[in-house]
Parts: C-alpha cells; structure tokens; sequence
C-alpha cells in the first residue's frame, strides 16, 4: 500500500527545475525526473504550475547496520509549492527523510515540517463530497458524531467543531473515490488511477491557496494512503 507525505516547500528565488538535476549526497540519488504541467481534475484550481517529478535512491541510516536502499517517488508542485513524497515502504523517520531531500539540493531549498489543517478548509473540502458516510466532531472532550451535538444543530456544527475522523464519497466521471481523514492523514480508496490527483487537486484548492493568501510558509503535513479497489 503506498503512502504518500505532503509537505509545504520554499525553493527561494530560483526555479527548482534547473537544480533537481544536481541532487545527490551520500544519503540521497536522484534516480530520474521529468517535468510537466498539471492538468486540474477539480473547478475553480488556484494555480498555474508545472509538477516535477522523479525518483529517489535514499540510504536509511540504521545504529546497527550500514542501511538500506529505499526508492522513493516523488512530486513538487511549483506554483503551490506542494512536495509529495510516495513511500512503498516504511521509513523510520519521514522527516529524516524530507530534511535528506531539502539537503541534497543546492541553493536553499527548504521543507517545513508542521502546519495544521485549518479547520474551515477541511469542513470546506469534506462538503464538496457527494456523499457523507461519517463525521465525527470533538464536543467537551468526547468524540461523536456531528449529528448528536447535544442543544446544536448539524448546520451551526458544520464549520465550528473540530473534526477529529471523517468518511466520505466522490463521485467524478463514473468514478467512485472514498477518502478518509483522521488526524492528519487521508485514505484514498479508488478503482481511477486519476483518483489521488482528483483529491490532490481539491486540496490545493482549499488548503494551499488559502495559506498562500495569508503569507503563510511553514509547513503542510498530510498523509494520504492510496488502495486501489477493483
């Protein structure tokens, strides 16, 4: 099952492009990488960008043992400034493995570690599902579901309580994607190959433009977990 870890980037005053090439360190090879531009899959897509995309040799670093090889894909947004880092295997530390990838590349190139969904945005994502399965808010400390909010209505908790699970469904083109959040990381469950960038683009839309629009860089940390259902 792969994982994939979406952080917030900053590349400085020069265009990541031309320095991926030169990406290399002890810990860290640049196997290959291509670019493109992204071709939006939702409305109203915030960004005008390329997506770089390659992969990765990291050498884990182990007390015991000289480490193993670990082949890492990866993606980096360049208008979004969104690096999605794909795991097929379990790494000790994913931040480890972000700061290798932010070291081996010349020039600055920094990743950040620790943003919170704001909470409006995720409400915001989750209503654009066709269909809702299960939402559970935080109220007085207990988890439950945001329809028995005791003395409030589920349109006053819409917007208002923290969401600490939520299930829901989309539907695009035939498709049938079925994402689950749980603190900070999504589940995509998908038969379309396009499902994880359908969802991708959803996120840009409604995380990243609004910390884009309030100037803020510190980190975006989710992680988003593909299966494919047939």
């Amino acid at each position: 099952m792969a994982v994939s870890n979406l952080r917030r980037a900053n590349t400085g005053e020069t265009s990541l492009e031309g320095r991926l090439a030169e990406l290399s360190t002890a810990r860290l090879s640049l196997e290959s990488v291509f670019s493109e531009e992204i071709k939006p899959l939702c409305d109203n897509y915030p960004f005008s960008q390329q997506v770089h995309r390659g992969t990765i040799v990291y050498n884990e670093p182990s007390q015991y043992t000289p480490g193993r090889d670990i082949e890492v894909d990866f993606e980096y947004r360049d208008g979004s400034q969104l690096l999605i880092l794909d795991l097929e295997t379990d790494v000790n530390s994913v931040d480890r493995l972000a700061q290798s990838f932010a070291d081996a590349i010349p020039a600055g190139f920094a990743v950040y570690r620790n943003l919170h969904v704001p909470e409006d945005s995720l409400w915001s994502f989750l209503k654009q599902a066709d269909s809702i399965i299960e939402i559970r808010v935080l109220d007085q400390g207990q988890e439950i579901s945001y329809q028995e909010v005791d003395g409030v209505s589920r349109e006053e908790v819409i917007g208002e309580y923290a969401i600490e699970k939520a299930e829901v469904g989309f539907i695009v083109d035939g498709h049938q994607i079925v994402v689950r959040y749980q603190q900070g990381s999504l589940q995509i469950d998908t038969d379309w190959p396009d499902g994880r960038e359908y969802i991708c683009s959803c996120l840009n839309e409604k995380f990243l433009q609004k910390i884009a629009n309030h100037g803020d860089e510190r980190a975006f940390t989710l992680a988003i977990t593909q299966t494919n259902t047939q």
